[in-house]
C-alpha cells in the first residue's frame, strides 16, 4: 500500500474518503453501495521526483463499473490518459507504466486514480518527496454524479475540474445511489473544508417519496450538516438536468424536487444553485439522460467553479 502522504483526496493518515463510522454506515445498505463508498473517487498520487518512468501496480478488489481510466499530469499539463474499457472478468492485477523520460529532471506528477473501480495501490516506483496539499478544501458530497461514475477519465469528473481550478484540497464523498441520509454525515470527518457542496434528489425522487417526506429528509440532512460543519459555506445543488423532466412521482416532477431543496437549503443558512444551469440540458452531454459524459463533467466543473468563486 502506498505511503498516505502521497495519495491525495483522502483522508490525512489513510487510504480512504471516509472515517470508519461512514463506511460503518455505507456497509448497512449492502455490498453495493460500500463498495462505491470504497472506490478512490478524487484521489490522486502527487509527488516531485527525478525517476525517468513512473510505474504502478494496482490490485482491483471491486468493480462499481467494468471500466477504467487513469489520468496523468506532468508539471501541470495532462500527458497522459490510459482507458481500459470492459475489463475482463480475470483481471485482477495491473501493472502499468505509465510515462518515461529522457531526462532526470525533477517533475512534479500526479496521478489521478479509478473512480468506479476499487483498487488498491500495491506498488509505485516513482521516487520523491510527496507535493504538499493546498491550505483551503473543498468537501464534495452526493450520489453518482458527484462520485464521477460514468466519466471513463478521473480528472474531467466536476468535483476534480472545479477543485482543480479554485486551487482547493478535495474530499469527494460522493458514493453512486445515495440520497439525502443524514447518517453520513461524521461530525468527527478530520477534514475542514471552507466550502461544502451537496449534490442529491434524483434518487430520493426516484424512491417516489412524498413531497412532505422529501422535504423533512432534505431538511434533516442540511440542518445536520450545518450543525456539524458551522464555519463552511454549504452550497446545495439542485438536480442537473435529466432526460425525465415530464416524468411524474408522489413527489411531482424534478422541477417540485429542485424547488423543495432550494426552499429547504434556504432556510437553513445554505446558498442554492440551480443545478440546470451547470450542465448543458441536451443529450449530448450525458451518457444515458442521467450521468454526464466527461463534456458534460468538464463544463460543470467549470460552472460550478465559477460561482463559488464568489465564495
Amino acid at each position: 500500500m502506498i505511503d498516505s502522504r502521497f495519495l491525495h483526496g483522502v483522508l490525512n493518515g489513510t487510504n480512504s474518503r471516509f472515517t470508519e463510522k461512514q463506511l460503518k454506515h455505507y456497509d448497512s445498505y449492502g455490498e453495493s453501495i460500500a463498495l462505491r463508498a470504497r472506490c478512490l473517487s478524487g484521489a490522486f498520487i502527487a509527488v516531485k521526483g527525478r525517476s525517468r518512468a513512473i510505474d504502478i501496480t494496482l490490485k482491483i478488489r471491486g468493480r462499481a463499473r467494468n471500466y477504467l481510466g487513469i489520468d496523468v499530469e506532468v508539471d501541470g499539463t495532462v500527458a497522459k490518459s490510459l482507458r481500459m474499457m470492459d475489463l475482463a472478468p480475470e483481471t485482477e492485477i495491473l501493472e502499468l507504466q505509465l510515462m518515461k523520460f529522457s531526462d532526470e529532471k525533477p517533475r512534479e506528477i500526479r496521478i489521478y486514480l479509478p473512480v468506479s473501480i476499487e483498487t488498491e495501490i500495491v506498488s509505485f516506483s516513482v521516487d520523491g518527496d510527496p507535493l504538499p496539499r493546498p491550505d483551503k478544501k473543498i468537501l464534495c458530497l452526493g450520489d453518482s454524479i458527484t462520485q464521477g461514475m460514468d466519466s471513463v477519465s478521473p480528472l474531467c469528473t466536476y468535483p476534480a475540474v472545479t477543485a482543480r481550478i479554485l486551487g482547493f484540497d478535495l474530499l469527494n464523498q460522493g458514493v453512486g445511489g445515495h440520497i439525502f441520509d443524514p447518517l453520513t454525515i461524521d461530525k468527527s470527518l478530520p477534514f475542514e473544508p471552507e466550502i461544502i457542496t451537496v449534490a442529491y434528489g434524483v434518487n430520493d425522487w426516484n424512491k417516489d417519496v412524498s413531497a412532505k417526506e422529501l422535504k423533512k429528509t432534505v431538511s434533516d440532512y442540511l440542518e445536520n450538516l450545518r450543525c456539524s460543519f458551522p464555519k463552511s459555506r454549504i452550497v446545495v445543488i439542485t438536480p442537473i438536468w435529466t432526460n425525465r423532466e415530464t416524468e411524474q412521482k408522489s413527489a411531482g416532477r424534478l422541477q417540485d424536487v429542485r424547488d423543495i431543496i432550494e426552499k429547504v437549503a434556504k432556510t437553513t443558512d445554505c446558498v442554492a444553485v440551480n443545478g440546470l444551469s451547470l450542465v448543458p440540458n441536451d443529450m449530448f452531454y450525458f451518457v444515458d439522460g442521467i450521468h454526464p459524459n466527461e463534456a458534460g463533467h468538464l463544463i460543470y466543473g467549470i460552472n460550478l467553479a465559477s460561482l463559488l468563486k464568489n465564495y
